[in-house]
């Protein structure tokens, strides 16, 4: 399995284009699988199937500067910061990667399990999340176009602005006309475990958590890959 070490802050619509652009390259053959760990600055980032509006206080992601964003995977909102690590897996339509079930709990389950390993404390799985202490610090949604794109979240520490601050679905009243996104008691593993979780600790949890997929070998975005984002981060935009 290629392993993408892709830690840059940039334009969060480039990074979703990039996870987009790699998926259509493994779909038709030109990338092999392939796991990416990225990051994100600070950032609301819609499912599809979701209105903005429904899900984001614009008013306060406007005073915060917090851009919002819509993605091509389903599920609910999220809120991207320097606290989170992302990573995205690029795999296959074959067994168990051709099963929504099957994969979900397959991932999630790997990395709750390194998750319990690493940082000796119990971890437990739920429709593709990952919880410790009852609290949630994984999610995932995907994505299906000829393959897989399973891309999900670790929550390593906080962030000075909480989610609460700029998602609606934890507001009273949240009533969305799309999907709705499913609002849990969330935490992040440096306050869960009582210890200091690094950028460093997240990012070897999701290595090796995924170590049994394939023999991870460095490399990096293909230039045809960059293109691709290039191009469809700048049609999100005008749409947009």
């Amino acid at each position: 399995m290629r392993t993408l070490l892709d830690l840059s802050f940039r334009d969060p619509l480039l990074n979703l284009a990039l996870d987009e652009a790699i998926l259509g390259a493994v779909a038709r053959g030109e990338s092999p699988p392939t796991l990416r760990v990225w990051r994100n600055p600070r950032c609301v980032i819609v499912g599809r199937g979701q209105r903005i509006e429904d899900e984001a206080d614009l008013a306060a992601c406007r005073r915060l500067r917090i851009p919002v964003l819509g993605r091509a995977s389903g599920g609910g909102t999220v809120y991207h910061h320097p606290g989170n690590l992302n990573f995205s897996l690029f795999l296959p339509l074959v067994r168990p990667w051709a099963s929504v079930r099957e994969s979900s709990d397959r991932i999630s389950g790997l990395l709750a399990g390194e998750i319990e390993k690493r940082l000796e404390v119990e971890a437990d799985t739920r429709d593709g999340a990952v919880f410790v202490r009852k609290a949630k610090v994984s999610g995932s949604a995907q994505l299906r176009r000829r393959a897989l794109l399973h891309h999900g979240t670790i929550l390593f520490a906080r962030d000075t602005i909480t989610m609460e601050e700029v998602l609606l679905a934890h507001h009273p009243g949240y009533s969305p006309q799309g999907t709705p996104s499913r609002p849990a008691v969330v935490g992040d593993l440096t306050s869960l475990t009582e210890r200091v979780v690094t950028i460093e600790d997240a990012i070897r949890t999701v290595l090796d958590a995924f170590r049994p997929l394939g023999c991870a070998g460095w490399d990096t975005i293909s230039l045809r890959e960059w293109a691709l984002a290039d191009v469809l981060s700048s049609v999100s935009a005008q749409e947009g």
